[in-house]
């Protein structure tokens, strides 16, 4: 036996402590063992021996009673279980009671936070927009701030999905985040309390030439009822508007169930989504209704790389039935299924069971969902340094075009040339079917 600053008895007074656990974790391993085998499938070196589960209780005790501070089993135990989720994906985690319950609250559209919308840009996350009255308004913090860090976390590329669950968590309680803002090369640290956050997931908003733009965050059990009142406004106007935009960028997801009902209201009797995965004895199919809203009136959607999960379906969905045309950047890219299984003792797994496919066969795991119409603000920024692809429009001094003149939208391409593009896109589709 190997000592380092420390007597060999001491060493054996503390693997002797407290046997009695020790020897429940065994027992529990053995159960495992026996309650899961190797499926017939497996190789024969997946399978668990005596001696690996000997191994896990040797070194849960000498972890125990050896690491340096003092560490109970309850932690050890909740570590063990994040280390197997952890192991799998980067969705696919094990969530404490707390973080289960704030979970829950969120997809209700109430829930303990700070009152801000985040999104991705160059693998970066950044405040996209921040609520009245929350305690992010409250403290200054501001759209475009960029979030580096929550607490001691520091945010890379990789873990960035993340970032909802760290921002929320019981009201009244302390988070400390640490943002880069623009023209400041320092890092501002701002501890606050989190309040009870009441948000609605779905805006309209009336554009030039009566247009409207329907901009859902996320997808919460509300999303579909909230949408529908708006829908039953237009549809209570004397006319028809021209056309829909409905703006899916910066939607992290949500509801999968609330997605497919979204469909349900622009989609009659089709095909949403098709999951397939182990668990399943079949592929799982889910499709729309038969009584579809507005089905004469064109349609847009705006995607761009923030727009993941079950927005990519929706997406995904209203493109391949020929229902909308989606404008924008190619989509984040999650394509997997995460069930949540409740736990006995409060604390839950989100475990990543299936992969989606859209309509059309599509696999949208780690590709996205690629838009019929790249925005120009996107083309420009990935390819501002390529002279080749540089248009008319890119050269300074260049003489005024008549389409440029006369542009309706050329004010809005100022603050969100993303959706002036889509706005162009739905004038045409207009003016075609109007013909």
């Amino acid at each position: 036996m190997a000592v380092v600053d420390g007597s060999s008895s001491h060493v054996a007074k503390g693997i002797a402590m407290k046997q009695t656990s020790i020897r429940v974790l065994v027992l529990l391993c053995l159960s495992l063992a026996l309650a899961f085998p190797a499926s017939a499938d497996s190789p024969a070196e997946s399978a668990i021996s005596f001696e690996d589960l000997r191994a896990f209780t040797d070194a849960w005790g000498y972890i125990r009673d050896q690491y340096v501070e003092d560490v109970d089993d309850r932690h050890l135990f909740e570590a063990a279980l994040r280390g197997m989720l952890d192991g799998l994906d980067p969705h696919s985690r094990w969530l404490s009671a707390e973080e289960f319950h704030a979970l829950e609250e969120q997809t209700t559209g109430r829930y303990g936070g700070l009152g801000i919308e985040v999104g991705t840009s160059n693998d970066h996350l950044h405040v996209v927009s921040v609520l009245d009255d929350t305690p992010a308004a409250a403290a200054g913090i501001e759209a475009g701030d960029r979030i580096v860090g929550i607490d001691e976390f520091e945010f890379t590329p990789y873990n960035i999905d993340r970032a909802g669950d760290m921002l929320r968590g019981p009201a009244g309680s302390e988070v400390t985040i640490r943002i880069r803002r623009a023209n400041r090369s320092d890092v501002l640290a701002m501890t606050l309390m989190r309040g009870l956050i009441e948000r609605e997931s779905v805006h309209m908003s009336a554009l030039t030439s009566g247009f409207r733009h329907i901009r859902i965050r996320r997808f919460q059990q509300t999303t579909r009822s909230e949408l529908e009142h708006l829908l039953s406004q237009l549809e209570s106007e004397d006319e028809a508007p021209p056309g829909l935009l409905l703006d899916l960028r910066d939607n992290p997801g949500g509801i999968l169930q609330s997605a497919i009902t979204v469909a349900d209201l622009f989609l009659s009797s089709r095909l949403v989504v098709t999951a397939e995965g182990r668990g399943l004895n079949r592929p799982a199919e889910y499709r729309t209704g038969p009584a579809a809203r507005l089905v004469d009136v064109p349609m847009v959607v705006l995607v761009d790389r923030g727009s993941a999960s079950a927005s990519e379906i929706l997406a995904a969905a209203l493109r391949d039935h020929g229902r909308a045309m989606l404008v924008g950047e190619p989509t984040f890219g999650k394509g997997s299924v995460q069930t949540l299984w409740p736990l006995p003792n409060g604390s839950a797994i989100r475990l990543t069971t299936a992969f989606y496919y859209t309509p059309s066969g599509t696999r949208i795991q780690a590709r996205g969902v690629h838009p019929d119409v790249l925005s120009s603000a996107t083309y420009a920024q990935h390819n501002a340094s390529d002279d080749r692809r540089r248009r008319e429009i890119d050269v300074d001094g260049h003489l005024p075009g008549s389409i440029e003149a006369n542009d309706e939208f050329d004010e809005l391409a100022d603050s969100d040339p993303m959706l002036a593009d889509a706005l162009r896109v739905l004038a045409s589709i207009s003016r075609m079917q109007a013909h």
